[in-house]
């Protein structure tokens, strides 16, 4: 008799969102005697940022491309089966055109061993954890701010990627961090 072992799930939420080069408008505090002037380059460049981030533990897969197609989905979800090392990966995301169109199918059918999805509701993005993560972003790097280059944009958004706080993370997150273990006294 073969005894298989089990794999381990493990659970993500899925999303993408656009980086424009130029800057998001949005509320901003002003003195009452001047309007706030946000520069823009004029003609806009775009990349789009792919985002899977595991719950509980906030681990995650970041990837910047230049499209965002099926193709681009499968290359991240590939990346993914790929960090997950033999563990099973359930993939949670909305119904977004990429993710739902046929030209997929054959991935999602060759990797069903090892990747389920799972799809949310549509007009949910409250139900899916990573798009806090995104409105948190613009909040802080795209939000009324000009960068002189794109390249600075896309540096500028790695940079806070890797700086923001596990403990503001966790926060976004829903996720509660493991507590420290105190100490008894005596």
């Amino acid at each position: 008799m073969i005894v298989v072992p089990k794999k381990r799930g493990r659970l993500f939420f899925y999303d993408e969102t656009d980086i424009h080069w130029c800057p998001d408008t949005g509320r901003i505090y002003q003195l009452p005697q001047g309007q706030v002037k946000v520069n823009s380059p004029g003609k806009d460049q775009v990349r789009y940022l792919l985002g899977s981030v595991e719950y509980p533990t906030g681990c995650g897969l970041y990837e910047l491309y230049p499209r965002k197609r099926n193709e681009e989905v499968e290359q991240h979800l590939s990346h993914l089966i790929e960090m997950c090392d033999g563990d099973f990966c359930f993939v949670v995301w909305d119904n977004a055109s990429s993710h739902t169109t046929p030209m997929l199918w054959p991935f999602l059918l060759e990797n069903q061993h090892r990747l389920m999805t799972v799809s949310l509701p549509t007009y949910s993005p409250h139900l899916n954890r990573i798009e806090k993560l995104w409105w948190y972003m613009r909040q802080k790097i795209t939000r009324n701010h000009f960068y002189d280059s794109f390249d600075q944009l896309l540096k500028a958004l790695v940079g806070w990627l890797l700086r923001l706080p596990f403990e503001r993370f966790c926060s976004l997150m829903g996720i509660f961090p493991p507590q420290q273990p105190t100490a008894i006294p005596p």
